[in-house]
């Protein structure tokens, strides 16, 4: 049975980048979507992910590529004999490996054998950490080991207020009602104008949740971790408005008989923390073949698109990678030459 691991496929790429980039002091740079030399068609063909690994004294000495999958079944046979043969003629490349987020068949089990492409996996974290991570010194299952909560800035009573300076007059909004460019066509971002709402709440909380007063209330008073059904566990709630400029977000509407632009809104109501209901996702890439780790994640999916925050654990250092990843708009669908590099001891993204 395929686990399905709740990730864009970009957010699944970035998260192999980051086990790679965690698996060893010796990594110098992974890339993430690498252009490599194709022998065969003479030319520069896209890696999902590369990695250059120190050789010390005698140089850099490997290259990696990592091709990554993250489809809805176990890859078959066909998908891995592709791909093999595809890194096969990247003659730079020092060690192939495919991973995917559902398994392979085994057939594709057999083919990467052949041709001698290392396979791993992508899967819930469950066995016990001292069975694959020695040397956290620690015993029982990553999430006995690692209990994470997740605390979320919401606006669970609001109301918002329009400013449009070209307006003729008084106007109203309905959440169905449709938003345009300029050009009068539809918006790209937001649809309609509960799009825009949904967004601006988010907008909001993300200025707001590292201020005051929001951080004295988080410190202040504690959030129940139990709760009667159908209750949220919250810290009490308090009044507040915020203003945000939207200008920039060239937002037009059609009311009263005009078409104007959006300029600002203001969001007024109660702010309140709550404590998230989603739970935390502990995976670990393993070697289909040994089962042995290659390097575990705790990962805190977020609410905007290509967003979350995952730590990264090696079987070889009781060091943990903090990282807050934040694809970029151009990132969400396809990501193109995003390098992570390792200096010393700290991680630098580019």
């Amino acid at each position: 049975m395929v686990n399905a691991l709740p990730l864009s496929p970009m957010l699944v790429q970035y998260l192999v980048g980051l086990c790679c980039l965690r698996w060893s002091a010796e990594v110098v740079e992974v890339k993430i979507g690498d252009l490599v030399y194709d022998g065969a068609a003479a030319k520069g063909r896209d890696v999902d992910v590369t990695v250059t690994v120190d050789g010390g004294s005698e140089g850099q000495f490997a290259f990696m590529a990592y091709e990554v999958k993250h489809e809805a079944a176990p890859l078959d046979v066909v998908a891995v004999e592709q791909l093999a043969m595809k890194l096969k003629d990247m003659k730079s490349v020092t060690h192939r490996a495919i991973v995917s987020a559902s398994g392979f068949t085994d057939a594709a089990r057999s083919k990467a054998k052949r041709h001698r492409v290392t396979l791993y996996q992508l899967e819930p974290w469950t066995r016990p950490l001292q069975e694959q991570f020695p040397s956290l010194q620690m015993k029982g299952t990553v999430e006995e080991c690692f209990p994470m909560s997740k605390y979320l800035l919401c606006w669970p009573q609001h109301k918002f207020s329009i400013v449009a300076r070209s307006a003729p007059g008084a106007f109203n909004l309905l959440d169905t009602d449709l938003l345009f460019t300029a050009k009068r066509k539809p918006h790209r971002k937001f649809r309609t104008f509960q799009d825009l709402k949904s967004e601006l709440l988010l907008r909001s909380t993300e200025v707001l949740f590292p201020l005051e007063p929001a951080q004295t209330v988080l410190n202040t008073f504690p959030i129940p971790a139990v709760v009667p059904d159908g209750q949220i566990p919250a810290g009490p709630a308090w009044p507040h408005t915020h203003t945000l400029d939207i200008a920039s977000d060239d937002v037009y509407v059609e009311a009263v008989s005009s078409f104007f632009k959006l300029d600002q809104i203001t969001i007024s109501g109660w702010l309140q923390w709550q404590r998230s209901q989603e739970r935390t996702l502990y995976y670990v890439m393993q070697d289909t073949t040994t089962h042995a780790a290659f390097a575990g994640a705790l990962i805190s999916p977020e609410l905007r698109d290509g967003h979350m925050t995952a730590l990264l654990l090696s079987p070889t250092s009781r060091e943990i990678g903090i990282h807050f990843v934040r694809l970029s708009e151009k990132h969400l669908n396809l990501i193109r030459g995003l390098s992570l590099k390792r200096q010393g001891k700290d991680l630098n993204h580019c």
